[in-house]
């Protein structure tokens, strides 16, 4: 029996080829040698040129197929080069590699923060805990100051892990000794809090925000360009997401006789929840996930675009856009942006293909 090509397996064969390229990135497009087995015979790359070394004395702005003699070769820019005399093929499968980690990194950082706190919101979403208004001023206090500090560490600390290991420890001491004191304020009312509303709020905060109004205004505060100073901002603004659907996801589950049955047996809350109700949530929030990476990557291209947030010497495909947006070198325009409509529109195909056999279950 004949396969059928569908564009789902179109789209899983594009998604894997920009993996690859990515991976491979350095050993497909470089002015190095990969590999010397003597003096006289070296293997090259398929590309020669680095994206970042700068070739004016070849000639800049050079259109598609143009050929050029280095070092007694003639060589192609198959693409042209920008008006630095960079290769623009090169800068694609460079720019491969930024797209992805950014995208990858980003959601799976979102996706691992925002599903464990939704689980456990919902889990919990019946527990209250009783505080005083002199508690929860300290704890909010104490949790400003202490994303304040991350951030900072995070922007200029050469020791980010010490460093934020050393906040979540006072911070943590902090807070004990805020509730410790508290209950004996017995003057003060006290009010019922459940996690569950903490994070709900949380979620609603976030979203009575634009997306692109917080990005904007972090990307200001974290003034060192950086990639994972992108990949924070974006899982900073992304795990609220998986929150929302991890939580709602779970408390379906919940209802459910399967999971009645597993408390009966007396099994305990972690294993109740990591294995028997994160495999039948995990479909889900993999669509939600394929969704999130080209969304990541779209504003990771929109911000080089605009030239915001990456260092000047890094190649992406957002950057080589924006230079050639007045259309006068429409190669660096026309294929950067075949680039990303194709990996974000592969993206797009395999969630929804997996949503549609999700609702079809």
């Amino acid at each position: 029996m004949k396969r059928i090509l569908t564009s789902y397996h179109i789209a899983v064969f594009v998604v894997i080829f920009y993996i690859i390229t990515a991976i491979l990135a350095p050993y497909i497009a470089n002015d190095k040698s990969v590999l010397c087995l003597t003096e006289q015979f070296c293997l090259q790359p398929i590309i020669p040129f680095s994206p970042t070394t700068i070739h004016l004395e070849d000639g800049s702005s050079l259109p598609p197929l143009s050929s050029v003699t280095t070092s007694g070769k003639n060589r192609y820019h198959w693409l042209g080069t920008d008006k630095l005399g960079r290769d623009v093929a090169s800068g694609m499968i460079h720019g491969a590699t930024i797209s992805l980690l950014i995208g990858f990194v980003s959601v799976f950082l979102s996706f691992f923060t925002g599903v464990l706190f939704g689980m456990g919101a919902a889990y919990s979403v019946k527990r209250s805990y009783t505080f005083n208004i002199f508690q929860v001023s300290i704890i909010f206090l104490v949790k400003i100051v202490s994303l304040f500090y991350l951030i900072y560490e995070f922007q200029f600390s050469r020791n980010f892990l010490i460093s934020s290991l050393v906040i979540f420890i006072l911070a943590g001491i902090t807070i004990s000794a805020t509730i410790y004191m508290g209950n004996y304020l017995k003057s003060l009312k006290r009010y019922p809090i459940s996690p569950d509303m903490i994070l709900m709020k949380i979620i609603e905060i976030r979203k009575s925000f634009p997306g692109l109004f917080l990005i904007l205004a972090l990307t200001g505060i974290i003034t060192v360009p950086s990639v994972w100073n992108i990949v924070f901002i974006i899982s900073l603004l992304g795990w609220t997401e998986f929150a929302r659907h991890s939580r709602a996801e779970t408390m379906a589950v919940l209802e459910t006789h399967y999971i009645s049955s597993v408390r009966m047996l007396g099994l305990g809350s972690i294993r109740i929840l990591f294995r028997h109700i994160l495999p039948n949530i995990m479909p889900t929030l993999l669509v939600l996930a394929c969704f999130s990476v080209a969304g990541s990557i779209l504003i990771e291209s929109s911000l080089s675009f605009l030239g915001i947030g990456l260092p000047v010497e890094t190649v992406s495909w957002g950057k080589m856009m924006s230079e050639g947006r007045n259309m006068k070198n429409w190669w660096m325009v026309v294929f950067p942006g075949i680039a990303i409509f194709s990996i974000i529109l592969s993206l797009n195909a395999i969630a929804t293909y997996w949503q549609e056999k999700i609702e079809k279950k």
